[in-house]
Protein backbone atom coordinates (compact mmCIF):
# COMPACT_ATOMS: atom_id res chain seq x y z
CA UNK A 1 0.00 0.00 0.00
CA UNK A 2 2.71 2.48 0.95
CA UNK A 3 4.62 1.84 -2.26
CA UNK A 4 1.48 2.65 -4.23
CA UNK A 5 0.93 5.81 -2.24
CA UNK A 6 4.52 6.88 -2.81
CA UNK A 7 4.13 6.29 -6.55
CA UNK A 8 0.92 8.32 -6.64
CA UNK A 9 2.36 11.21 -4.64
CA UNK A 10 5.47 11.27 -6.83
CA UNK A 11 3.30 11.57 -9.94
CA UNK A 12 1.28 14.34 -8.30
CA UNK A 13 4.49 16.17 -7.36
CA UNK A 14 5.78 16.11 -10.94
CA UNK A 15 2.49 17.38 -12.34
CA UNK A 16 2.23 20.15 -9.76
CA UNK A 17 5.69 21.55 -10.37
CA UNK A 18 4.86 21.85 -14.07
CA UNK A 19 1.78 23.98 -13.32
CA UNK A 20 1.37 27.50 -11.92
CA UNK A 21 5.11 28.10 -12.22
CA UNK A 22 4.92 31.90 -11.88
CA UNK A 23 2.87 31.68 -8.69
CA UNK A 24 5.13 28.97 -7.30
CA UNK A 25 8.19 31.12 -8.02
CA UNK A 26 6.71 34.06 -6.11
CA UNK A 27 5.80 31.92 -3.10
CA UNK A 28 9.25 30.33 -3.05
CA UNK A 29 10.98 33.72 -3.35
CA UNK A 30 9.00 35.19 -0.47
CA UNK A 31 9.73 32.17 1.70
CA UNK A 32 13.45 32.63 1.01
CA UNK A 33 13.11 36.22 2.17
CA UNK A 34 12.08 34.85 5.59
CA UNK A 35 15.44 33.14 6.04
CA UNK A 36 17.36 36.11 4.64
CA UNK A 37 15.72 38.68 6.93
CA UNK A 38 16.58 36.42 9.86
CA UNK A 39 20.22 36.34 8.76
CA UNK A 40 20.26 40.13 8.44
CA UNK A 41 18.78 40.67 11.91
CA UNK A 42 21.29 38.21 13.37
CA UNK A 43 24.07 40.67 12.48
CA UNK A 44 22.56 43.38 14.74
CA UNK A 45 24.74 43.64 17.85
CA UNK A 46 22.09 45.59 19.78
CA UNK A 47 19.65 42.68 20.07
CA UNK A 48 18.35 41.59 23.46
CA UNK A 49 18.81 38.02 24.64
CA UNK A 50 15.21 37.08 23.87
CA UNK A 51 15.40 38.70 20.43
CA UNK A 52 18.44 36.58 19.58
CA UNK A 53 16.33 33.54 20.45
CA UNK A 54 13.39 34.74 18.36
CA UNK A 55 15.62 34.89 15.26
CA UNK A 56 15.44 31.09 15.01
CA UNK A 57 11.75 31.44 14.11
CA UNK A 58 12.60 32.92 10.70
CA UNK A 59 14.39 29.76 9.56
CA UNK A 60 11.56 27.66 10.97
CA UNK A 61 9.06 29.61 8.87
CA UNK A 62 11.13 29.12 5.73
CA UNK A 63 11.11 25.38 6.44
CA UNK A 64 7.37 25.37 7.14
CA UNK A 65 6.55 27.04 3.82
CA UNK A 66 8.87 24.68 1.95
CA UNK A 67 7.36 21.60 3.57
CA UNK A 68 3.85 22.95 2.99
CA UNK A 69 4.60 23.42 -0.71
CA UNK A 70 5.97 19.89 -0.90
CA UNK A 71 2.86 18.43 0.74
CA UNK A 72 0.56 20.45 -1.52
CA UNK A 73 2.52 19.42 -4.61
CA UNK A 74 1.95 15.80 -3.59
CA UNK A 75 -1.78 16.67 -3.29
CA UNK A 76 -1.74 16.35 0.50
CA UNK A 77 -3.75 19.50 1.10
CA UNK A 78 -4.54 19.14 4.80
CA UNK A 79 -0.94 18.59 5.97
CA UNK A 80 0.05 21.51 3.75
CA UNK A 81 -2.49 23.80 5.42
CA UNK A 82 -1.30 22.76 8.88
CA UNK A 83 2.16 24.01 7.92
CA UNK A 84 0.66 27.28 6.71
CA UNK A 85 -1.11 27.87 9.99
CA UNK A 86 2.24 27.59 11.75
CA UNK A 87 3.61 30.22 9.38
CA UNK A 88 0.73 32.59 10.07
CA UNK A 89 0.79 32.14 13.83
CA UNK A 90 4.56 32.21 14.31
CA UNK A 91 5.01 35.00 11.76
CA UNK A 92 2.74 37.23 13.81
CA UNK A 93 4.26 36.00 17.09
CA UNK A 94 7.69 37.29 16.04
CA UNK A 95 6.54 40.90 16.28
CA UNK A 96 4.26 40.28 19.26
CA UNK A 97 7.15 38.84 21.29
CA UNK A 98 9.86 41.18 20.00
CA UNK A 99 9.21 43.91 22.57
CA UNK A 100 7.89 41.71 25.39
CA UNK A 101 10.70 39.57 26.79
CA UNK A 102 8.64 38.39 29.77
CA UNK A 103 5.98 36.96 27.45
CA UNK A 104 8.66 35.30 25.33
CA UNK A 105 10.22 33.56 28.32
CA UNK A 106 6.82 32.44 29.54
CA UNK A 107 6.16 30.99 26.09
CA UNK A 108 9.58 29.34 25.76
CA UNK A 109 10.33 28.20 29.28
CA UNK A 110 6.95 27.78 30.99
CA UNK A 111 4.72 26.37 28.24
CA UNK A 112 2.54 29.50 28.16
CA UNK A 113 0.38 29.61 25.05
CA UNK A 114 0.05 32.53 22.66
CA UNK A 115 -3.51 33.47 21.75
CA UNK A 116 -3.95 34.54 18.14
CA UNK A 117 -6.73 37.04 18.82
CA UNK A 118 -4.82 38.52 21.76
CA UNK A 119 -1.85 39.13 19.49
CA UNK A 120 -4.04 40.89 16.94
CA UNK A 121 -5.69 43.00 19.63
CA UNK A 122 -2.26 44.05 20.90
CA UNK A 123 -1.42 45.46 17.47
CA UNK A 124 -4.68 47.43 17.33
CA UNK A 125 -3.97 49.51 20.45
CA UNK A 126 -3.37 53.19 19.87
CA UNK A 127 -0.37 53.14 22.18
CA UNK A 128 1.27 50.43 20.09
CA UNK A 129 0.63 52.41 16.91
CA UNK A 130 2.28 55.45 18.48
CA UNK A 131 5.23 53.28 19.46
CA UNK A 132 5.63 52.04 15.88
CA UNK A 133 5.45 55.63 14.61
CA UNK A 134 8.25 56.59 17.02
CA UNK A 135 10.61 54.02 15.48
CA UNK A 136 9.32 53.98 11.89
CA UNK A 137 8.91 57.40 10.30
CA UNK A 138 7.22 55.85 7.25
CA UNK A 139 4.37 54.41 9.32
CA UNK A 140 1.15 56.41 8.80
CA UNK A 141 -1.09 54.96 11.56
CA UNK A 142 -2.78 52.45 9.27
CA UNK A 143 -3.44 48.89 10.42
CA UNK A 144 -0.33 47.28 11.88
CA UNK A 145 -1.56 44.00 10.47
CA UNK A 146 -4.54 43.39 8.19
CA UNK A 147 -6.91 42.18 10.91
CA UNK A 148 -9.77 41.04 8.68
CA UNK A 149 -7.45 39.05 6.43
CA UNK A 150 -5.55 37.60 9.39
CA UNK A 151 -8.72 36.32 11.03
CA UNK A 152 -10.08 34.92 7.75
CA UNK A 153 -6.84 33.05 7.03
CA UNK A 154 -6.62 31.78 10.58
CA UNK A 155 -10.18 30.46 10.42
CA UNK A 156 -9.56 28.66 7.11
CA UNK A 157 -6.36 27.05 8.35
CA UNK A 158 -7.73 26.26 11.81
CA UNK A 159 -10.67 24.36 10.30
CA UNK A 160 -8.11 21.92 8.94
CA UNK A 161 -6.23 21.62 12.24
CA UNK A 162 -9.44 21.04 14.21
CA UNK A 163 -10.77 18.45 11.78
CA UNK A 164 -13.92 20.22 10.56
CA UNK A 165 -15.90 17.75 8.46
CA UNK A 166 -15.83 20.13 5.50
CA UNK A 167 -12.06 19.62 5.30
CA UNK A 168 -12.16 15.81 5.05
CA UNK A 169 -10.32 14.49 1.99
CA UNK A 170 -10.66 10.73 2.41
CA UNK A 171 -14.18 10.54 0.95
CA UNK A 172 -13.60 12.77 -2.07
CA UNK A 173 -13.88 11.02 -5.46
CA UNK A 174 -10.53 12.41 -6.63
CA UNK A 175 -8.83 12.22 -3.26
CA UNK A 176 -5.06 12.55 -3.19
CA UNK A 177 -4.95 13.16 -6.95
CA UNK A 178 -3.40 16.18 -8.63
CA UNK A 179 -5.99 18.88 -9.25
CA UNK A 180 -4.58 22.06 -10.72
CA UNK A 181 -7.33 24.12 -9.06
CA UNK A 182 -6.36 22.81 -5.61
CA UNK A 183 -2.67 23.40 -6.30
CA UNK A 184 -3.36 26.97 -7.41
CA UNK A 185 -5.64 27.59 -4.43
CA UNK A 186 -2.98 26.46 -1.97
CA UNK A 187 -0.28 28.62 -3.55
CA UNK A 188 -2.59 31.63 -3.46
CA UNK A 189 -3.31 30.95 0.20
CA UNK A 190 0.41 30.60 0.93
CA UNK A 191 1.17 33.91 -0.79
CA UNK A 192 -1.55 35.65 1.21
CA UNK A 193 -0.01 34.40 4.44
CA UNK A 194 3.47 35.45 3.32
CA UNK A 195 2.31 38.92 2.30
CA UNK A 196 0.51 39.43 5.59
CA UNK A 197 3.49 38.55 7.79
CA UNK A 198 5.98 40.41 5.58
CA UNK A 199 3.79 43.51 5.81
CA UNK A 200 3.74 43.24 9.60
CA UNK A 201 7.49 42.71 9.82
CA UNK A 202 8.18 45.70 7.61
CA UNK A 203 6.34 47.97 10.04
CA UNK A 204 8.14 46.85 13.21
CA UNK A 205 11.42 45.54 11.80
CA UNK A 206 11.63 48.21 9.12
CA UNK A 207 15.29 49.08 9.62
CA UNK A 208 16.33 45.66 8.28
CA UNK A 209 14.30 45.80 5.07
CA UNK A 210 16.63 48.03 2.99
CA UNK A 211 19.29 45.32 3.32
CA UNK A 212 16.72 42.65 2.45
CA UNK A 213 15.82 44.56 -0.70
CA UNK A 214 19.51 44.93 -1.50
CA UNK A 215 20.13 41.21 -1.18
CA UNK A 216 16.85 40.16 -2.80
CA UNK A 217 15.75 42.96 -5.18
CA UNK A 218 12.89 40.90 -6.61
CA UNK A 219 11.11 41.10 -3.25
CA UNK A 220 10.88 44.89 -3.48
CA UNK A 221 9.45 44.57 -6.98
CA UNK A 222 6.88 42.02 -5.80
CA UNK A 223 5.89 44.18 -2.83
CA UNK A 224 5.17 47.03 -5.21
CA UNK A 225 3.22 45.08 -7.75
Amino acid sequence: MYQELHKKFKENFTESLAAETDLLTRVELKSRSFAIIGQIIREDNSLGIHQKEIISVFDELFSDVSIGIYFAACSLENPAKIQLRRVLELGIAIVFLWDMPHVFWGWKSHDNDLNFNDMLEHFSKEGYKSYIKSINKDYNYDEIVKFKDARRLYRILSNTVHGKITTFESNLPKRYSHQVEDWRSFLQLAEEVEDLVLGLWEKRLNKYFPELYSQLPAIKILNGR
